[in-house]
């Protein structure tokens, strides 16, 4: 029964948001006005081929980490990763992924298995700040200029932005203190939160790095797809211009609680606001730039978001969620 609610949710929500939304309408507008564009279709290939390296990169990093409780093929991770993506798709702020992949374990604790998964999406906050600040470093001088106040100004911005950086990546990287620190703030009751306290000593700082760079990989591989949305809708920016620009979109979409449902929209605003006023600061505007990055915006979330969750909803059923206590 349960099975049941999670396929209808889930594709009731897809229903919903790709056929009586508005948020798609103008697609088919852009692909009619960039379709006759010399490589569209290449790119627009190439975008497609790096999907499963997206997906594959997420489904190692899983792996990895849920190695300490249970040995999974790449192939149950995989679905995992997919059924995890159809369920969060009518929750909030993603947490239905957490749930959509610790029902496929068959012996490991679902909360040490939930501990766990968020540790890599951890991983995954903290590469979008970091990103996020070099694109703030890059932005600044754009907007604001270097001359007199804003000069040392924008130093000061520079400094606390390198202190933020390290002071996150060390607790990242420390993420194993946080067992004696519950420890000692809890006192005689830490035995009964010790079972899972102790997740946070399983990592080294060697696994920690592994699934930065893993999260590093992947950030990587999506935002090179939407800089190639973002030349298949003839947006005017070279890939360094444009990759800050994406991290600053994907800083602030980080900030803005949303239903993975409703991401398309708020992405597209997002990344309409942060381009538009990037192109017009620099004269670069035109009546179609709107359309084109709300194109590409879109564009992403279908491929990178509701394709993956549409193929997920068929592995619902090898979800797990009532079982025998396994044994410690």
């Amino acid at each position: 029964m349960i099975r049941i609610i999670i396929i209808i949710l889930a594709v009731y929500f897809l229903y919903d948001q790709l056929f009586h939304r508005k948020d798609l309408s103008s697609l088919s507008e852009a692909f009619q006005s960039f379709s006759g564009k010399q490589g569209f279709y290449f790119l627009f290939a190439m975008v497609v081929a790096l999907i499963p390296l997206n997906l594959a990169l997420e489904t190692v990093k899983w792996r990895y980490l849920i190695s300490k409780l249970e040995q999974v093929s790449f192939w149950n991770s995989f679905k995992a990763v997919l059924t995890g993506i159809s369920v969060s798709m009518f929750m909030p702020n993603r947490v239905g992924e957490y749930f959509g992949r610790i029902f496929i374990l068959k012996k490991a604790d679902r909360f040490q298995a939930i501990l766990s998964t968020v540790l890599g999406s951890m991983a995954q906050l903290i590469t979008t700040i970091l990103f996020g600040f070099v694109s703030i470093t890059f932005l600044y001088p754009q907007y604001f200029g270097l001359d007199g106040f804003y000069f040392w100004l924008y130093i000061g911005l520079i400094i606390l932005l390198i202190v933020a950086a390290f002071t996150i990546v060390f607790a990242y990287l420390e993420f194993a203190a946080f067992t004696d620190i519950l420890k000692r703030i809890t006192g005689r009751e830490y035995n009964r939160i010790k079972k899972y306290a102790q997740v946070f000593s399983w990592y080294s700082s060697a696994d920690l790095w592994k699934i930065l760079l893993l999260s590093i990989g992947r950030y990587l591989v999506f935002s090179f797809q939407f800089f190639l949305l973002l030349k298949v809708f003839n947006v005017p920016v070279n890939y360094f211009q444009a990759m800050m620009l994406i991290g600053m979109v994907y800083m602030l979409m980080t900030i803005i609680p949303t239903i993975a449902i409703t991401e398309i929209g708020i992405r597209g605003s997002v990344s309409i606001y942060v381009f538009e006023t990037w192109l017009q600061h620099h004269g670069l505007f035109s009546g179609t730039s709107a359309l084109s990055v709300i194109s590409a915006s879109t564009t992403l979330w279908l491929f990178n978001l509701a394709l993956p969750a549409l193929v997920g909803v068929i592995f619902v059923y090898s979800l797990k969620f009532f079982r025998k206590e396994p044994n410690q």
